[in-house]
Parts: structure tokens; C-alpha cells; sequence
């Protein structure tokens, strides 16, 4: 399902949603439009709608780092040097990239952490590339009336999909629940013991184009860096 698409996929033509909740992020992003058309012989265009390291927006970073050929190499042992500052500097960090191929319909998750073997995003890379990619197929909604669409929640090296944590996630952002402390107590697991973690959630409002996201250290507070346009 592409990015464009999800402005519709709890629309099942009557402003209803079509499908309930499943059981099992910082500056908005912007639908990634392709302006100039694409020429046969060029390679499909790599479109990112947010990345994150350490618990630091580094989307417009990342997406400098995409090579000629629409591919983008990550050396996970010395992407401290590129990603400066370091933001935090002598602990193991991890990086997210959600991220979709133009001529593609599926919508791609990176999560992986640093000192692993190198990674390849190209177009095949979720059929061939490392457990650390995944493929996202549809966003979570609390309910057929809920105005936010949880697209993925990341903490640690894991993805959580517990229902209770993005249902509070979703209340969040819809203003009908106070602070919430990222803490393993709130997750509901330790997915990296005895390592500071990171967390990124990217979300969007349902009467919005934008892919949003925040993202922050351990302990830390989820606040207000967003835009309900």
C-alpha cells in the first residue's frame, strides 16, 4: 500500500472505517510527491518518509545518503561518522527508516541497531535483506472512529504491537490523555536489557496527508513536536 494511499485506507466509502483494530516522532512529514516524471531508463525513485537514530530526527540525513542508482548503503560501524553529532556518544544506538519504492505498493520498515553486518536498502532488499526489515501492511486504529493511524512503534531493536500500548499511543495524540513516560513499565517489556534505548513512533491523523513522527531516548517524555494539518 503506498504512502498516498493511506489517506483513504480507513475509508471504506461511506467516512467509516473499513476494519477495526489489529490485535497483533519531531517534525511532520509531507506525502513524498514525485515531481519530475521518471524516464524509462532511470531507476525507481527511493522515497523516505522519516528516519531516526538515537532518538534524533535524521530524515533529511538519510535521505542525502541515497546513492544514484535509488539505493542506500548503511555500514552499521561507522554510520556514527555520518550521522553527526553523534547523539550519544560511546552507547549502541539504533536506526529506523520507514521508507517506500515508487513503482511499489508495499511500505518498508528498517529498525536495525549499530555494529551489525553492512545493510542495502534497494528493491528487492525486504525479500533478501536482513530480520532488522520489515514490511508494514497496514497502519493500527483504535477504532473505526479513532482520528489516528498508528503506523509503527519502535523501542529498542523491536517493534511493539501490543494493542494497550497503541491504543494509549492513539489517545495521546487525540488529546483525551495526559504525558507519557516511555519507560519499560509503559511498554510493557525491557527489549534491549542493560542498553539505553530509543524510541520512534510514526503516525498520521486521519484527515491528513502527513506521515508523522517522534521519536526520544528512555525515560524521556512523548510531547507535542507535531502538526494535526
Amino acid at each position: 500500500m503506498k504512502f498516498e494511499d493511506w489517506e483513504t485506507i480507513s475509508d471504506n466509502g461511506s467516512g467509516k472505517s473499513a476494519y477495526h483494530s489489529i490485535d497483533e516522532p519531531t517534525p511532520a512529514y509531507e506525502k513524498m510527491e514525485v515531481v519530475v516524471p521518471r524516464r524509462p531508463d532511470q531507476p525507481a525513485r527511493l522515497k523516505i518518509a522519516g528516519a531516526t537514530w538515537g532518538g534524533v530526527n535524521v530524515t533529511e540525513d538519510v535521505r542525502a545518503m541515497i546513492s544514484a542508482s535509488e539505493t542506500l548503503a548503511l555500514d552499521m560501524h561507522t554510520i556514527h561518522r555520518v550521522l553527526v553529532p553523534d547523539p550519544l556518544h560511546g552507547t549502541v544506538k539504533t536506526l529506523t527508516v520507514l521508507y517506500q519504492y515508487e513503482d511499489q505498493d508495499d511500505v518498508h520498515l528498517l529498525n536495525t541497531t549499530e555494529h551489525v553486518a553492512p545493510i542495502i536498502i534497494f528493491p528487492a532488499a525486504h525479500e533478501h535483506g536482513p530480520a532488522s526489515l520489515k514490511t508494514i501492511d497496514r497502519p493500527w486504529k483504535a477504532s473505526p472512529y479513532s482520528s489516528v493511524e498508528i503506523i509503527a512503534v519502535l523501542y529498542g531493536p523491536k517493534r511493539i504491537e501490543t494493542p494497550s500500548v497503541l491504543e494509549e499511543l492513539s489517545k495521546f495524540f487525540e488529546g483525551r490523555r495526559g504525558q507519557i513516560r516511555m519507560t519499560n513499565s509503559y511498554f510493557k517489556a525491557d527489549t534491549w536489557p542493560g542498553k539505553k534505548k530509543s524510541w520512534t513512533v510514526y503516525f498520521r491523523f486521519t484527515q491528513s496527508k502527513k506521515i508523522q513522527c517522534v521519536t526520544g531516548l528512555e525515560d524521556g517524555a512523548l510531547e507535542l513536536p507535531w502538526s494535526r494539518e
